[in-house]
């Protein structure tokens, strides 16, 4: 089970793979209370155990990482965008849902686009988002699309609407 424990996460511009997550926020859920300071340094040192984290960059990883611990006690949190568009595929995995995200990168192959790709498979993530069909493409937190894969011009079109 440990392999499925992995979230890529987006500290300051970069987007970073990280080991464990779940398992942590687990443990923190019952910290209710705690000083905001106390939980990103608990977070910061816990997840540095089994991932490397530049003694440079902390803060970021802190704030990073403090921002998916709420996300996964079901809080709205504002994302950290820096310079990538935000793309969520959502579905568990099915050909559509995988045909989805192999037009999306094909788009961003195309284009350069650069977007911070996250295929989210696992139902409690995908009910913070309100979707009952699958797939469902989401960019920068707005639902773009549900239960049907749209073609790659208008994934193009609605990427680069969000680039502005």
């Amino acid at each position: 089970m440990e392999e499925k424990d992995y979230h890529l996460v987006l500290v300051g511009n970069m987007q970073v793979g990280l080991m464990g997550l779940d398992g942590i926020f687990e443990e923190l859920k019952a910290q209710e209370g705690m000083p905001e300071s106390d939980l990103k340094q608990i977070l910061v040192e816990r997840v540095g155990k089994k991932n490397y984290i530049p003694e440079s960059v902390k803060e970021r990883y802190a704030k990073a990482l403090f921002r998916e611990f709420k996300k996964s006690l079901g809080e709205k949190v504002e994302e950290e965008r820096g310079e990538f568009l935000e793309v969520a595929i959502l579905g568990p995995g099915c050909y559509s849902c995988n045909k989805l995200e192999q037009d999306v990168v094909a788009v961003l192959s195309e284009t350069g686009i650069k977007v911070a790709l996250n295929h989210i498979s696992d139902p409690s993530q995908m009910v913070q988002y309100g979707i009952l069909s699958t797939p469902a493409l989401i960019i920068n937190g707005r639902v773009k699309s549900t239960g049907t894969v749209p073609s790659k011009s208008t994934i193009k079109k609605w990427l680069e609407e969000e680039k502005g």
